[in-house]
């Protein structure tokens, strides 16, 4: 006869958009790490501006939660087959990665937002 599955050992697929899009978060998280390790006490200390990137001044968090993001997304690229298989408790892990990588990700994304609009607003720099 035949038996249901219970619901959390059922898989399915993922488009591969979102795939690619795991891919791309856990690369700019690992660059994320490199920028603040290697930039992030002159980001703090520089300006207003280029505190921005480090949400306020605080490089160690956000170095913190991008490394914590990369290994959480790595750890679940693992698991999920590279992102194209899931189960319930597959998406859940994936969604609290993508926030603790997305609130990494925020200050640089300020911070790149604010120099295109003043390139925008003000033009040239320099003659």
């Amino acid at each position: 006869m035949l038996q249901r599955l219970p619901r959390s050992s059922t898989t399915t697929r993922s488009t591969s958009r979102s795939g690619i899009s795991m891919w791309a978060l856990m690369a700019a998280d690992l660059m994320t790490v490199v920028w603040m390790h290697t930039f992030g006490p002159w980001l703090d200390h520089s300006s207003r501006l280029t505190s921005t990137a480090t949400l306020g001044g605080h490089h160690l968090i956000v170095l913190v939660f991008a490394a914590v993001g990369f290994t959480m997304l790595a750890g679940l690229a693992l698991l999920s087959e590279g992102f194209t298989k899931s189960t319930p408790r597959l998406t859940l892990a994936t969604n609290v990665a993508c926030i603790v990588s997305v609130v990494a990700l925020a200050g640089l994304v300020a911070f790149v937002l604010v120099a295109l609009l003043s390139r925008l607003v003000f033009g040239k720099l320099r003659p």
